[in-house]
């Protein structure tokens, strides 16, 4: 796994990344001195519980709502979490989209827009899920 996956603009967007692939990107991340963010959700909450739970393992400000339109502004702050570059993973997503389809697609919705208001301020972001969802690419090789 090369670390280069994350010195290109052009890359940054929301994937699915195989459970068996996370370690090695972590190491490549921390290798390219990429800010590696991890979160979880979870299972058997509502949806709010949920966000409220990401925005604590992402160290969201305060004023933080736990609800979509919240998650975007603090993904696409450059406030937050400044760094080059951004890698996020996300586990627990299986769990929502078999209890909450609906709030799974708007959260996946939120997280590529989130991607992609990033990318067009040239500050990458990745946001790899644990879960494969339907117009969601597996995240490439290196």
């Amino acid at each position: 796994m090369s670390s280069h996956l994350f010195r290109t603009n052009e890359t940054s967007g929301v994937y699915y990344l195989p459970p068996a692939r996370w370690l090695a990107i972590e190491s490549a991340a921390t290798k390219e001195k990429v800010r590696l963010l991890k979160a979880e959700l979870p299972p058997r909450v509502a949806t709010e519980k949920r966000l409220a739970q990401l925005g604590a393992d992402l160290d969201f400000p305060i004023w933080y709502g736990s609800n979509f339109d919240a998650l975007f502004d603090c993904l696409t702050d450059p406030d937050w979490q400044p760094a080059k570059a951004h890698v996020l993973m996300i586990k627990g997503m299986a769990e929502l989209r078999t209890a909450n389809p609906d709030d799974f697609s708007t959260l996946i919705d939120v997280l590529g827009a989130a991607a992609e208001a990033r990318k067009a301020a040239q500050s990458p972001f990745w946001i790899l899920l644990d879960t494969p969802a339907r117009g969601i690419p597996t995240f490439i090789e290196a």
